[in-house]
């Protein structure tokens, strides 16, 4: 039995992984399973540097391990649909060089 993880919510992001439902005030948000992987990837590791290295692995597979570009554009696409202001995230917060850190907001 695998263990059940905690839901995430903060009054204007809600998450859980274990249902796959990720809502943003209150409104189903479209993801797709990679997307959604991606997430899940920064939320486990939540106020925590995830690589870019650890992404690929992650979520694509050790043989992306070279296609960083992949998760420049998942983010992007990530921020469109859950960020207040995507061009100034606050949940998924870039560490230049590095990699990404999910920011978890008090409500």
């Amino acid at each position: 039995m695998t263990e059940r993880r905690t839901p995430y919510q903060d009054g204007y992001l809600t998450i859980d992984l274990d249902a796959r439902r990720v809502l943003v005030r209150g409104e189903p948000a479209s993801l797709t399973a990679k997307e959604f992987r991606l997430l899940a990837c920064l939320l486990d590791n939540a106020g925590r540097v995830v690589t870019f290295q650890q992404i690929l692995e992650n979520v694509w597979g050790w043989e992306y391990s070279d296609s960083v570009n992949y998760v420049h554009v998942y983010v992007s696409h990530l921020r469109q649909k859950l960020e207040v202001e995507p061009k100034n995230p606050r949940y998924i917060v870039t560490e230049h060089g590095i990699g990404y850190r999910f920011e978890k907001q008090t409500a």
